[in-house]
């Protein structure tokens, strides 16, 4: 039984991810896209809601294979790259009095967080810990923030060298998808990638991620 999807890509994701037989053939590269989109074209539409020409199957079919070739390339690691899993995270959400808020994050300065600040937002994610968790219980309720918990924090620090960052952000992007694991947060700079997923997928994650280091 499939779930409903709004897409034909997202579709023909979660068929071929449910059928092994498919998936292994595209990522062996022996499959015919246009047998196979005739093939899966029914449960496309009963996902969908509606009827799709095969051509479009066969373009989302073709996209989803070049995800996997990228996964796949063994040129495509980390190389140097340091990695680390941190769970138990707590995600703290202001929408206004940063500089307020600011004094608050003095007194976090020496615990395990990270702080982003788009807008007019500013994210906190920090360990839920009793001493953290206090202040910014206090802070919420003063500055109206909102905490969202059950999260984990997967930060990559590229190594000083001639790979492009945005090389890396690509191959973690098409890993987490091609493996179906959904990403709460992310925020990227040319010398990290910070990633906050749920406490569930997060260890699976890491281990994907860490088989590109070297």
């Amino acid at each position: 039984m499939y779930a409903r999807a709004d897409s034909v890509p997202a579709a023909v994701r979660e068929i071929i991810f449910g059928n092994t037989v498919y998936l292994q053939s595209l990522h062996l590269g022996i499959a015919n896209y246009t047998a196979l989109a005739q093939r899966i074209k029914p449960d496309v539409e009963k996902i969908t809601g509606s009827k799709v020409n095969a051509n479009t199957i066969v373009v989302a079919i073709k996209r989803f294979a070049d995800a996997l070739e990228i996964e796949d390339r063994p040129e495509t690691t980390f190389k140097g790259a340091r990695m680390s899993l941190t769970d138990n995270i707590i995600d703290v959400d202001f929408e206004k009095e940063f500089d307020e808020i600011s004094s608050m994050l003095d007194q976090l300065f020496d615990k395990n967080f990270s702080v982003f600040q788009t807008g007019r937002h500013l994210r906190l994610f920090a360990e839920d810990v009793a001493e953290t968790r206090s202040m910014v219980n206090t802070a919420t309720k003063k500055f109206d923030g909102k905490i969202r918990e059950g999260l984990a924090k997967i930060n990559i620090q590229f190594a000083p060298s001639n790979q492009n960052p945005y090389d890396i952000l690509s191959v973690v992007s098409n890993i987490l998808y091609n493996n179906q694991i959904s990403i709460q947060d992310a925020f990227f700079t040319p010398a990290e990638i910070v990633l906050i997923l749920s406490d569930r997928d997060a260890a699976r994650a890491y281990e994907l991620l860490r088989t590109r280091m070297k």
